[in-house]
C-alpha cells in the first residue's frame, strides 16, 4: 500500500450535489499513490513483495497478468515495464481491463494457463493509481470512497491441492456505459478524452444511475456468489469468509444479508483503504492473512462487480495455507 494517507476528516468539506448520498458513506481514509509512485512503481513494489515472501525468483516466472486502473501512458500497458523491472526475464505478459473484476478473471486465466500445462508460474499483478491522479475529482466529496493500493497473487502448479474450487463470470452488456469517467465539459461544450481542450476526467455519477447500480448490483452479485458456490458444491453455510467489492458500507451490508453470510465471516478494508477497484478483494484477503484471520482449509467465497454493471464475477477458494 502507498505510505501517503489521505483522512477524509481533514478535507474541506465540498457542496457537489451527490456528496450527501449514502453511496459516498464508510471511508474514514484511504492511500493515495501518485505523485510518489507511478503505477509502474506499486506494480514492482507488489511483485517484488510476493516474490520475497515465497523465495521465487523472478527469472522462473513465466506469465505476468497485469490489471491498470490508469496506466502510465495512454498506450502501452505497465506489463512489460514491470517484468523488466522485477528482472522476469523468461515471463510472458497479458494485459486484463475487465475494471473491478479484473483480479478474478486473472486469476481464473492464470488457473487454465496452469491447468493447460504451458505454464508453470503466473503471477498476477493489480495497481490502482486512480484518484490521486484526478486533482479536480478530489475536490468533490463523490472521490472520497476511492483509493490506490497494489496487489500480487501467485498461482504455482503442481502445490499438491486444488485451491480454487470454482468460477462464475457473466457479462451484462446492456449495462455498459452506466458508470462512465470522461472529461467534464468546457464552457458547455463535452469533448472526447482524445480531444485537445478537453476538461479533466472525472467519474461520471448521476442519482438516475446510483438508483439502477443498487438494483443491478444487489441482483447480480448475490447470484455470481450462488452460481460458484452451486459449481463447488457448496451452500453459504460453508463459507468461512466473504470477501466483496467494496464501493461503500451499505452495499457490503446489503450483500452479506442476500449471500446468506452472516457478518462475523465477512472482512473489508473500506473504512481505512476505501474503494480500490479491483484491487480490493486481493487487498482485502491479503489483510485477513496478515491478521491471522484465515486457517487452512478454509473456504473463501470472493465476488464482485464492474462499472455500471456490466460485468459480474465470484470465486470460491478453498485456502491450503
Amino acid at each position: 500500500m502507498p505510505e501517503r494517507v489521505v483522512r477524509n476528516s481533514d478535507l474541506l468539506d465540498a457542496s457537489d450535489e451527490l456528496g450527501s448520498d449514502e453511496f459516498f458513506a464508510g471511508v474514514l481514509e484511504r492511500r493515495f499513490g501518485s505523485p510518489d509512485y507511478t503505477s509502474k512503481d506499486l506494480g514492482v513494489a507488489a511483485l517484488n513483495k510476493l516474490l520475497r515472501r515465497n523465495n521465487v525468483r523472478a527469472e522462473d516466472l513465466d506469465l505476468i497478468i497485469v490489471s491498470a486502473q490508469f496506466n502510465d501512458t495512454f498506450s502501452p500497458g505497465i506489463g512489460t515495464a514491470v517484468q523488466h523491472a522485477v528482472g522476469a526475464t523468461s515471463a510472458a505478459v497479458l494485459h486484463v481491463d475487465n475494471g473491478c473484476c479484473a483480479w478474478i478473471s486473472s486469476v481464473s486465466t492464470a488457473q487454465a494457463f496452469i491447468d493447460s500445462g504451458r505454464y508453470r508460474k503466473v503471477a498476477v499483478v493489480t495497481v490502482t493509481n486512480f484518484v490521486s491522479r484526478l486533482t479536480a475529482f478530489q475536490a468533490t466529496r463523490e472521490s472520497w470512497v476511492l483509493g490506490d493500493g497494489a496487489s500480487a497473487t501467485l498461482l504455482v502448479a503442481d502445490t499438491g491441492a486444488d485451491t480454487i474450487l470454482s468460477v462464475h463470470e457473466q457479462a451484462f452488456g446492456e449495462n455498459w456505459g452506466a458508470l462512465r469517467v470522461e472529461p467534464d465539459p468546457v464552457d458547455g461544450v463535452a469533448l472526447p478524452h482524445w480531444d485537445g481542450g478537453h476538461g479533466p476526467l472525472t467519474v461520471k455519477f448521476n442519482a438516475k444511475m446510483l438508483l439502477r447500480l443498487w438494483q443491478v448490483a444487489m441482483e447480480r452479485l448475490p447470484e455470481a456468489v450462488e452460481s460458484a458456490l452451486r459449481k463447488a458444491d457448496m451452500t453459504p453455510d460453508d463459507v468461512a469468509w466473504l470477501i466483496t467489492h467494496q464501493p461503500n458500507e451499505n452495499y457490503i451490508a446489503e450483500w452479506r444479508k442476500r449471500c446468506g453470510v452472516d457478518p462475523a465471516r465477512t472482512h473489508d478494508t473500506l473504512a481505512h483503504y476505501g474503494n480500490m477497484f479491483h484491487s480490493s478483494l486481493p487487498v482485502t484477503f491479503a489483510d485477513a492473512l496478515d491478521k491471522d484471520m484465515i486457517s487452512a482449509g478454509d473456504v473463501i467465497t470472493f465476488a464482485t462487480f464492474t462499472h455500471g454493471g456490466e460485468m459480474v464475477s465470484s470465486m470460491v477458494w478453498r485456502w491450503t495455507g
